[in-house]
């Protein structure tokens, strides 16, 4: 059984055709992913774009089991960070892009190069020649720093509230607290934390980017 992730706009044929490109089949699952909309004309046409693609996906290879994922977030990290969980989910999706509202559909790249070792294929429809074809995304990801990766791990497992304070990052680990500082200079500077200085206790949270790391963590 495949998975697919697909954005949806009100062209069903941007998601459809990737889907039957990479050759789905009877019990697959496709999850389509779209922003609330603001208008009820806007929200009619996506509505008939999902009724277009079950339609023809049904019509074409039987049974598909067809999830709608409706994003209420406007912020891009949070958007970013929605897409990055439902593709790090099992099993490994065939992320299928093309279609989709910017709102979506930036973001699902974004998550999609992020994760490219978890994702089973990646499929784009081309506005050029109206083709589905299945793409490589490149790397483009920042690497973890080596001797800061377990200060990484613990800042991602111990944050409570989305922050841990240094000195108890500290605690948890058998680091010294000058080589933690040192860690967490690194993790910022490679925009993988973020600090902030509440009176003389500075806290230590994930970044967008390292919410990301943390999950391929």
């Amino acid at each position: 059984m495949d998975r697919f992730i697909s954005p949806i706009g009100f062209s069903p044929n941007l998601v459809t055709g990737p889907i039957m490109a990479r050759g789905a089949s009877r019990g697959d699952r496709v999850q389509i992913v779209h922003p609330e909309q603001q208008d009820e004309t806007a929200e009619r046409r996506v509505e008939n774009a999902i009724d277009s693609v079950r339609s023809t996906l049904s019509g074409a290879v039987g049974d598909v089991d067809v999830d709608v994922i409706t994003i209420t977030d406007t912020a891009f990290p949070a958007v970013v960070n929605t897409c990055s969980e439902l593709i790090m989910a099992d099993p490994d999706p065939v992320v299928c892009l093309g279609a989709g509202a910017t709102d979506v559909h930036i973001p699902m790249i974004v998550a999609a190069t992020a994760h490219q070792n978890e994702i089973e294929a990646t499929m784009m429809f081309s506005d050029i020649d109206a083709t589905s074809n299945e793409i490589e995304l490149p790397p483009l990801r920042n690497e973890l720093p080596g001797r800061a990766r377990e200060t990484f791990r613990l800042v991602g497992e111990h944050a409570v509230d989305g922050a841990i304070e240094l000195p108890e990052l500290a605690e948890v680990s058998d680091q010294s607290r000058s080589t933690i500082s040192r860690h967490i200079k690194t993790l910022r500077d490679q925009r993988f934390v973020e600090t902030m200085q509440d009176g003389r206790t500075k806290t230590v949270s994930l970044t967008s980017l390292g919410e990301i790391a943390y999950r391929d963590f």
